[in-house]
């Protein structure tokens, strides 16, 4: 019997996107955590980090990124990208 290779969904946050657009509405890491709910040191690292150090798992950082990408009008496919892998 053959099993077919099992397939995982990578997602990766859009950093560039998400600080332009923070920085185009004029908006610090402060004035943007204090609008979402989140440490201005978890939008540095979405931002800036390819890990999640302040964040439990990747998934509550991917989940940040969306509604910080809310917050400034994107849609998810703006800033965040997925791609499938075998593994």
């Amino acid at each position: 019997m053959f099993l077919a290779p099992k397939t995982k969904v990578v997602i990766v946050i859009l950093k560039e996107v998400l600080k332009v657009a923070r920085e185009e509405r004029g908006l610090g890491y402060e004035e943007l955590a204090k609008a979402v709910c989140l440490k201005k040191w978890h939008i540095r690292e979405i931002e800036e980090a390819e890990s999640f150090s302040t964040f439990y798992t990747m998934n509550i950082k991917i989940q940040a990124a969306k509604k910080i990408g809310n917050y400034l009008g994107l849609s998810e496919d703006q800033f965040l990208s997925s791609s499938e892998s075998v593994g």
